[in-house]
């Protein structure tokens, strides 16, 4: 039976940028499209565009009610400063009265069936279905902070905004009557934490990305890339200084002229940017993407040395069906397995010798059949959809 769902979710995901966007957005679209009523409740900054957000939402039959980010007054800081719990700046975001007021507006116009929370930080608002006995699913992206630690580096400062980081996950675990976490691994990490009912949602902006078949050809030099959606995203940037400093020079001297990096994706630091010279290319922000990965791209090094949740930079190669030298932990639980579906590597010298074995095309082969198998059983739209189907009727 069709329900009324009100999405709570962060800054709208247009323009859809990075991995996260992406994911937002296909949410929104696979609950219209599953046939219910979607209303959705989100950030904007000054710089979106608005008409075009609202023109979006008007194409796709989906409600949306924007909240422009707040300007704390001097009180709000100082009660933010006394309570710890306030600490983490995007779960407080959540408690200041505009984004409260346009919620309560919301759930007493729209009357919704379920709440759709889009990450864990939004718990403050969790309240305001409670009292009207409204479940709650929460999607998290990542549990928060793991991933806040690996990103920013462990200080004083990080720790003190590690703590409230964790009520923020204590919270969600608590009061929600549903959870889907990104990754097998998170799901194992959420019924530790005490999760009763939690299931495990892939990024919902893989099904549109999966092949069927792909061509491995003979070439005598084999076109390999790294890519991350902004180099702004501290784990982007060390796994890409990785293979610029460290993989490619080695490959290089070990098999000459057989092998060239492209390095993909956005503000790329100046110092990196430098370094690409000889065998590494800096190719930026690529217009057509599903033809560079479809006809320029033979092989994808994707390292992963930080952070937590599902990184679509290595999942989007192996639904394509690329050759790929992965670092195992990046996989997050998923069922990719060494030699059968991509190669494993985690040193230098590991990545260097997995990248040297992709000149046998029949290793290339068997990795692209094998990625391009598991994918479609992983990440179909089909799977995607009884997920989430299954989490719906739950509650």
């Amino acid at each position: 039976m069709p329900k009324k769902i009100l999405i709570i979710s962060p800054k709208f995901p247009i323009p859809t940028t990075g991995a996260c966007e992406q994911d937002r957005l296909a949410g929104f679209l696979q609950l219209k499209r599953l046939g219910h009523e979607v209303h959705v409740v989100s950030k904007i900054f000054e710089w979106q565009d608005k008409e075009a957000i609202q023109a979006w939402g008007r194409e796709h039959g989906i409600i949306i009610d924007l909240v422009p980010y707040e300007q704390k007054s001097f009180f709000q800081k100082f009660a933010q400063f006394l309570n710890p719990i306030n600490w983490d700046g995007a779960a407080y975001e959540y408690r200041l009265p505009g984004t409260q007021r346009t919620v309560r507006k919301a759930v007493s116009e729209f009357q919704p069936d379920i709440a759709w929370f889009d990450y864990t930080y939004l718990y403050s608002l969790y309240h305001l279905f409670r009292e009207r006995n409204i479940p709650i699913i929460t999607r998290s992206i990542n549990i928060e902070p793991s991933h806040f630690l690996q990103e920013d580096g462990k200080s004083m400062m990080n720790f003190l905004k590690f703590l409230p980081k964790w009520y923020s996950e204590f919270s969600t675990i608590k009061k929600s009557d549903y959870l889907f976490a990104i990754t097998p691994k998170e799901e194992r990490q959420y019924r530790k934490l005490g999760a009763k009912r939690v299931a495990t949602l892939p990024l919902r902006s893989l099904p549109p990305l999966l092949k069927h078949t792909r061509e491995i050809r003979e070439r005598d030099v084999l076109h390999l890339f790294f890519m991350g959606a902004s180099y702004n995203v501290h784990h982007n940037r060390k796994a890409a200084e990785f293979v610029i400093k460290d993989i490619a020079p080695e490959v290089e001297k070990r098999a000459p002229g057989k092998f060239f990096f492209h390095i993909l994706g956005k503000k790329l630091p100046t110092d990196l940017s430098a370094l690409c010279k000889g065998n590494v290319k800096e190719e930026g922000f690529v217009d057509d993407l599903d033809a560079f990965l479809m006809h320029e791209a033979d092989a994808a090094v994707i390292p992963s040395l930080m952070g937590a949740g599902m990184q679509q930079k290595i999942f989007e190669p192996l639904a394509y069906g690329i050759p790929s030298v992965v670092s195992p932990r990046g996989l997050a639980g998923y069922q990719f397995k060494n030699n059968e579906h991509a190669l494993f590597a985690e040193s230098k010298d590991e990545f260097v010798e997995q990248i040297l074995r992709l000149r046998d095309i029949e290793v290339r082969r068997t990795l692209s059949r094998g990625a391009l198998q598991l994918s479609q059983e992983l990440f179909s739209q089909e799977r995607l959809d009884a997920i989430v189907t299954k989490g719906l009727h739950a509650v």
